[in-house]
């Protein structure tokens, strides 16, 4: 049986997840990635001092892409305090949604303090790609023995990374610091293997009732 959904809303820091490099142009100077996948990635919730299983749904209608295919920077390992940082960009409407996969194109800015950058990722030196994003909405599924598993709903990628290592699974702030947070709307469920067009619809639902 079915619970009823019971929202909360919670301050959510950006998150990130590792990407790879599927493919490089050298004459474009462009580089196709997949930056996601919808595996499900261990992370720790600092509020409920719990473990769980993050998943990011791929139904199209789930993923903000707007941002990000207009004015997604490729940043230097998620720095972005200087414009030197900005090594490239995302190539406008190229993020999308296709084969059950996320994916989108960077392309690499030609400054001579980029090329060295460039030509490690050619030469397959550099393959890590970590993909930074907010999430507005999980939905949380439970069952007894196993952690919950959250599923994002309603989120959104806004800059891609080159990094040396993959990066840190779980959130960056951890000092309560609301500065750089969303609102993040969780609705929890006692059951499990909904579709994702029916966590997006239920979601839906039960906002409009808050």
């Amino acid at each position: 049986m079915r619970s009823a959904p019971s929202p909360q809303t919670i301050d959510l820091p950006p998150l990130s997840v590792r990407a790879d490099v599927a493919s490089v142009d050298q004459a474009a100077r462009t580089v196709d990635l997949i930056f996601s996948t919808g595996a499900a990635v261990e992370r720790y919730d600092w509020i409920r001092d719990t473990r769980y299983l993050e998943k990011l749904s791929l139904d199209p209608k789930a993923v903000r892409l707007e941002r990000l295919n207009t004015a997604g920077p490729l940043l230097d390992a998620h720095s972005a305090w200087s414009i030197t940082d900005q090594i490239g960009a995302v190539e406008p409407g190229s993020a999308r949604i296709e084969k059950g996969q996320a994916r989108a194109t960077v392309r690499f800015s030609k400054r001579d303090a980029v090329t060295p950058i460039w030509n490690d990722v050619v030469d397959g030196i550099l393959r890590s790609v970590s993909v930074g994003y907010r999430v507005y909405a999980f939905e949380e599924t439970t069952a007894d023995g196993k952690i919950p598993t959250r599923t994002a709903v309603d989120w959104e990628p806004y800059e891609v990374s080159l990094v040396p290592m993959p990066a840190d699974t779980g959130a960056k702030v951890r000092d309560g610091d609301k500065a750089n947070t969303n609102q993040c709307v969780i609705v929890t469920r006692a059951t499990a293997g909904l579709l994702d067009a029916d966590r997006l619809r239920r979601f839906r639902l039960a906002s409009a009732r808050t």
